[in-house]
């Protein structure tokens, strides 16, 4: 198969999976309010909220024009009614998805607002507050979506997943069990980029990829006729959270503002304004 350059990967994940974009924030939601409750002490940047982010990843965090500018998405307009619930200003510090992590962990930011599982693993390492009801879908050509019923259907598959994911992690755990049921191991090949998950079962490196639900539906109506999602192969039994540093003073009162946020109904329209089901939100 060709070798795509950086610049032809962006390129076609702009055309692949932003071309039917329009649930933008307004840039002026990202300045300062009135604060709602007290602001959290200990910030990064006094008078600012800064929020390590990956925006490759629509629906949830990605740029207005595809490669750069505004970021827009339910976690970054989340992440601006958080920060104006505080009465600061949101900024964002651009990472790659495996560094979201490592630069909460040097202070880079003051919280993950990124699309990231609340997995064990995270949770030995950091605290979280729900945000978000997920779980992972599986994506393949329309002929081939209909194979997919459950699990171990991708045994002996190839499926491509975003490295350092909770859904990458799911395809090597279920490779252990395919060798328990006497099937071959899925092949699983893992991609810094959304996109390029996208872009290898497209050009046939991979038969199906694994995304969380929210992004999957995503990238299917944005690639009508070419990738269709396989329902019901896995449950929706996870949760996204907004990740702070373990034991940090932030921590409990991050989890009180996204609380009241749910609850005077912020956080539902936001998923309404990114055409997102509001009941994902129903996670406290």
């Amino acid at each position: 198969m060709p070798k795509f350059t950086k610049a032809a990967v962006a390129a076609a994940a702009l055309a692949l999976l932003l071309s039917g974009c329009s649930a933008a924030a307004s840039p002026s939601s990202e300045g300062k309010a009135p604060a709602a409750a007290e602001a959290p002490k200990g910030l990064t940047t006094a008078g600012k909220l800064t929020l390590c982010i990956d925006p490759e990843y629509a629906p949830l965090e990605y740029y207005a024009n595809g490669s750069s500018g505004t970021i827009i998405g339910f976690d970054a307009d989340a992440a601006r009614a958080l920060a104006k619930h505080w009465g600061l200003e949101a900024k964002f510090e651009v990472t790659t998805f495996d560094g979201l992590m490592p630069g909460l962990q040097t202070r880079r930011c003051d919280a993950i607002f990124g699309g990231l599982y609340m997995s064990e693993a995270r949770l030995a390492v950091a605290d979280a507050a729900p945000v978000m009801s997920a779980g992972p879908s599986i994506l393949a050509g329309p002929a081939l979506a209909g194979q997919f019923k459950q699990p171990l259907d991708l045994c002996g598959r190839s499926v491509a997943a975003q490295s350092a994911s909770s859904n990458a992690a799911r395809i090597n755990t279920l490779k252990d069990e395919c060798k328990a049921a006497g099937k071959d191991e899925p092949k699983l090949t893992e991609y810094p980029k959304t996109a390029e998950t996208v872009l290898a079962v497209m050009n046939g490196k991979s038969e199906a990829l694994i995304e969380t639900n929210v992004a999957a539906s995503y990238m299917a109506a944005q690639n009508e006729g070419k990738l269709a999602v396989a329902p019901g192969v896995f449950e929706t039994d996870t949760t996204f959270g907004v990740f702070t540093r373990k034991n940090d003073p932030i921590s409990p009162v991050l989890a009180e503002a996204l609380k009241a946020l749910h609850k005077d109904g912020t956080l539902a329209q936001i998923a309404k304004d990114n055409k997102l089901d509001p009941a994902i939100v129903d996670v406290h």
